[in-house]
């Protein structure tokens, strides 16, 4: 049980520094390098819920398939549109 617990903090400090990033390169660099991090994150995400035997509780929203797909879309995504945010 402990360890259990343990990844899902540390899944969800993933989660939060990474989007803690995100806006700190929106507002220092620009918002298409903001959004850059953010596909990173859902990428990286990706990788750990795909890799991960018994990923914690906080991290599965269904199953393991469902949830890579939805984590590489949203990372494939954003880094195509994260260039148009500089059109306007």
């Amino acid at each position: 049980m402990e360890r259990t617990h343990g990844r899902s903090t540390a899944v969800l400090w993933i989660v939060v520094v990474g989007v803690a990033l995100a806006g700190v390169a929106a507002v220092l660099v620009n918002v298409p390098a903001g959004v850059v991090v953010l596909a990173l994150l859902c990428a990286v995400l990706a990788v750990v819920r795909g890799t991960d035997r018994r990923s914690p509780e906080t991290f599965r929203a269904r199953s393991t398939p469902f949830d890579v797909t939805v984590l590489a879309v949203a990372a494939i995504a954003l880094a195509v549109l994260a260039p148009a945010g500089n059109l306007t």
